[in-house]
């Protein structure tokens, strides 16, 4: 259970079962039940935790969001709220970043493993990835989520996503721009991971503006 996951990744980062079962407004017994493997029967306890972590009631249940399995609009259902301007961002593989990336205009039909509901984040082409590897520690983990807008002009010292040209080892990197010398790199955080050379062969596909550790 998908679920089950989100949980433990809350208790890990500190918080205890009862301030996570306050926060997300259930009883403390429903995340014992959980973390035993029981799922919730009540499709209200299923609403609570949805709107705890901002996804999806099914993506929480199986992992899978139901956009996934179809081809998913774009949606323009922004709204103000209490929290601020809340849109959902759809979260993209690493490999079809690159259909929103070099489309002269926004695709009409996008097929995203889920949408995430965020506050306050512009930019119409925004896509939300998880991190795939450990080359951004500790700043970026692996398995968060980054919020890429890829019309937003970069300058050295941003994280950015950087396709690579075909033939390197790993094609799609985060990384920041970091200027050594007369030369930009793409720098990792992670000292086990070397820096690259910023060439005009390699695409810069977006500028990270924003972080979620919690997903």
């Amino acid at each position: 259970m998908y679920l089950k996951g989100l949980i433990l990744r809350e208790l890990s980062e500190g918080m205890t079962e009862k301030e996570l079962a306050s926060a997300v407004r259930v009883p403390q017994r429903t995340l014992v039940n959980i973390l035993a493997g029981k799922d919730p029967k009540d499709p209200a306890i299923w609403e609570q935790f949805a709107r705890y972590f901002r996804m999806e009631v099914d993506f929480i249940r199986t992992g899978e969001s139901a956009y996934a399995r179809r081809g998913v609009t774009r949606p323009g259902d922004a709204y103000q709220s209490a929290a601020g301007y809340m849109r959902k961002i759809p979260l993209l593989d690493w490999n079809q970043a690159g259909t929103i990336v070099t489309s002269k205009t926004l695709p009409g039909v996008i097929h995203a493993e889920a949408m995430i509901e965020t506050t306050d984040l512009s930019g119409a082409r925004t896509f939300a990835l998880r991190v795939q590897d450990d080359s951004m520690e500790p700043l970026f983990g692996k398995g968060e989520l980054i919020f890429v807008n890829p019309d937003l002009k970069w300058n050295s010292g941003d994280y950015v996503i950087a396709k690579r040209p075909a033939g390197h080892p790993e094609t799609i990197l985060l990384r920041q721009v970091k200027p050594i010398g007369s030369q930009r790199m793409l720098h990792p955080l992670n000292r086990k991971f070397e820096d690259l050379p910023l060439t005009k062969q390699d695409e810069v596909w977006g500028k990270v503006v924003r972080l979620r550790k919690n997903f």
